[in-house]
């Protein structure tokens, strides 16, 4: 989802009445002249009767390079004021001549240059892409809510319809529906209407070839700057797929179409009725099962039923939990794809950046994932366990009807699946919403005893983490030598012992063994992984002063730092000349195969049988001729992790740059060529989890044969 939210001052009760019906409207006619980077705009607002009442003077924004004007004596329009140093927009005021009855009808007119350049910065390289306010390019036109193209009111849905004159070898995206797609004299004539209350407008342009199939009453389109029907068949196929899928799981899709859009540069952006993908993303083979499904569900969260910021952005955790991690829980992985989320929390969140999802908006590190949609997705998690599949999937069904095209809150989530299951909630959101931090579990004092036909089987589990305990549900398998079961405890003290009941001998237990608790993991129960660098508050990275590439890899350490440090993390940059050993008591990266320090990773000899011969002969290979990557364990102490980073290859750095910090859950990678190509991905193993204990019997583990078989999926894939 691509969203900018400008918080309003608004009385709420604006909010409750902004419904289909009774928003502004903008009618909407704009012209573009790409060669000038140039717009040219005449805007008629309606705005109701109801937002005006007895007012004398109405305040908008505007695009601060945009000259406008109002052509109607019965409106004054002040000089703008700023909105700050590093606002995009103006602030405007206009002066009611003769206020009358009934609606407003305000024509603007305005033109200007609209051409912010994307950049990366800091804080973009840790959010993994480039941005920009608006721009109007040779390469292509993006206008959205942050570019403040259209006047913008404190309130904050309206509708529009947008009629674009253009050059006729380019095309125009908008949401809505197109009802007018005309060449005349060298030049195109697109209209949209958008009759559906909406948070912002878009305009998206460039020299598209287009595709459109339908799925029923839908137009599934496919627009792609270089031609290539294999690829939008790939897309428009999945996207009847998801959409059927998506219908049963949540309700009607609300729109007309739906567009794969290529952009000119990387995104990954969800807008109402269409998803902006950069043109290598969307060539990714897995992307249409991944990154591609959360897009397209973002039209019902986010994108219909809105966000209200101000209590926290609920909705990038539920489509992460009904996209990226129902697709993994279809495959049978979606233990698999918890612990990683649960990783990601305990790698990046500390007690300096830590918040409740309540202060949830958007993802600007890695930190800010892991909360707004690693622990939003996990709090989801633990309310489907405690409801049931079918209940939770009725709730959400209601809070979408309900809320369809308004702007909703956790507080209209927590009223739907109270509604449905009759059950008080209310200590479960509060405490998953408005606190911040989580529990850490251990368990010990495990014994087994038999009693007639029974075993009894004790056990204490404690939570340890420096607040009070948390309120928790606690699945525990126990397992015999041929069987496994599961039960569910409550937890609510900090420290409680239990007895759990087995026909057969109990040979082991395992606490939460498919991580469906929101919790921090122990380092032992995961595979060290470039996410624990990468979340490090205090690393050191070392330089290979012996390289022949070692501006190359400085640079890299450089981009880096700026990285970190946007995040309020420290990383510091050393020649491994200047160091005698590397640090007992931090985490590190080692750059180079020079590096007086890179025979630490014998990885090779040390996790030999966890690779297998295949892996191990890539990895000499890519030794010789290659690009490697690997996080093992600091020696001295495993709460720290140390990371090796080298190549033969020297334009390879660069993009090993941009795309590590996307590898986070990795132990070991391995890159081929200039691009560079990943050809080898894995994680080595985890050390024995703090959370598992074999139940012994005269000093002597019995092994058993049973597993855990992953969970049904939400709902199967159509």
């Amino acid at each position: 989802m691509k969203k900018t939210y400008i918080i309003t001052s608004l009385l709420a009760t604006l909010l409750a009445v902004s419904v289909l019906g009774q928003s502004i409207h903008h009618e909407v006619k704009a012209s573009l002249n790409i060669s000038g980077n140039t717009i040219t705009v005449n805007d008629q607002v309606t705005i109701p009767a109801r937002l005006i009442g007895d007012t004398k003077t109405i305040s908008f924004s505007l695009n601060k390079n945009l000259d406008v004007d109002i052509p109607n004596g019965q409106f004054m329009l002040s000089e703008p004021r700023s909105a700050g140093e590093n606002a995009i927009y103006k602030v405007y005021t206009i002066s009611l001549v003769q206020p009358g009855p009934g609606d407003l009808v305000i024509p603007f007119e305005y033109s200007g240059v609209i051409n912010d350049q994307i950049k990366e910065g800091a804080a973009e390289v840790a959010r993994g892409f480039s941005e920009t306010s608006g721009i109007i390019s040779e390469d292509g036109v993006y206008l959205g809510g942050s570019t403040y193209w259209l006047p913008s009111f404190e309130e904050p849905l309206f509708t529009f319809n947008l009629e674009v004159t253009l050059q006729k070898e380019w095309n125009v995206v908008s949401q809505g529906k197109r009802t007018k797609n005309e060449e005349l004299n060298d030049q195109r004539y697109v209209r949209y209407e958008s009759p559906n209350p909406d948070e912002e407008a878009y305009l998206i342009a460039g020299p598209f070839t287009e595709y459109e199939q339908m799925a029923g009453d839908i137009a599934v389109q496919a627009f792609l700057r270089t031609p290539d029907e294999e690829l939008a068949n790939r897309y428009i196929g999945v996207t009847s797929q998801y959409l059927k899928m998506y219908e049963e799981l949540v309700g009607p899709y609300p729109y007309t179409k739906f567009a794969l859009v290529e952009n000119f540069w990387e995104t990954g952006f969800g807008m109402p009725s269409f998803t902006l993908l950069g043109q290598r993303v969307i060539r990714l083979p897995f992307i249409l099962y991944t990154s591609y499904p959360h897009e397209l569900l973002h039209n019902w969260w986010g994108n219909s039923v809105y966000v209200e910021m101000e209590s926290g952005n609920w909705c990038e955790g539920i489509t992460a939990y009904m996209a990226d991690h129902m697709m993994k829980e279809q495959q049978g992985q979606g233990a698999e794809y918890r612990q990683t989320t649960l990783q990601k929390f305990t790698d990046y969140v500390n007690v300096s950046n830590d918040f409740p999802l309540v202060d949830f908006r958007s993802r600007n590190n890695s930190a800010e994932e892991a909360i707004g949609y690693g622990k939003c997705l996990m709090m989801n998690h633990m309310l489907r366990k405690e409801v049931g599949d079918e209940l939770f999937i009725a709730a959400y069904q209601d809070f979408y009807k309900a809320n369809k095209f308004t702007i909703a809150s956790f507080d209209d989530i927590q009223r739907s699946f109270e509604k449905v299951t009759n059950l008080n909630l209310q200590p479960f959101f509060e405490q998953w919403t408005k606190r911040e931090g989580a529990p850490n579990l251990v368990v010990s004092n495990v014994t087994s005893e038999k009693e007639g036909d029974i075993y009894k089987i004790r056990f204490t589990l404690e939570q340890t983490q420096d607040s009070p305990p948390f309120f928790i549900n606690i699945p525990v398998a126990i397992f015999t030598e041929s069987k496994a079961k599961t039960e569910v405890v409550t937890m609510e003290l900090k420290k409680q012992d239990y007895v759990l009941t087995c026909q057969g001998k109990p040979v082991r237990i395992e606490v939460d063994p498919q991580f469906d608790v929101f919790r921090r993991l122990d380092k032992a129960e995961v595979p060290p992984a470039l996410s624990q660098l990468f979340g490090s508050e205090d690393a050191l990275i070392v330089l290979p002063f012996e390289s022949p590439y070692l501006e190359d890899y400085s640079e890299m350490a450089d981009k880096w730092q700026k990285s970190q440090e946007a995040q309020n993390m420290k990383l510091q940059i050393v020649l491994d000349k200047d160091l005698d050993k590397l640090p007992d008591d931090q985490s590190a990266w080692v750059l180079g195969f020079e590096n007086k320090f890179a025979d630490a990773f014998d990885v090779t000899d040390d996790y030999a049988a966890a690779l297998g011969n295949e892996d191990i002969d890539q990895i000499e290979s890519l030794k010789e001729s290659g690009s490697l990557v690997f996080a093992i364990p600091n020696p001295s102490d495993n709460a720290f992790t140390t990371g090796f980073v080298a190549t033969r290859v020297q334009q390879a750095i660069p993009g090993l740059t941009r795309l590590l910090p996307h590898y986070g859950k990795y132990s070991f990678l391995g890159f081929e060529g200039e691009r560079p190509n990943n050809v080898l991905k894995g994680s080595f193993p985890a050390l024995k989890s703090p959370l598992h204990r074999n139940i012994t019997y005269d000093d002597r583990v019995i092994t058993t044969t049973a597993k855990l078989e992953p969970e049904p999926p939400l709902i199967t894939q159509q």
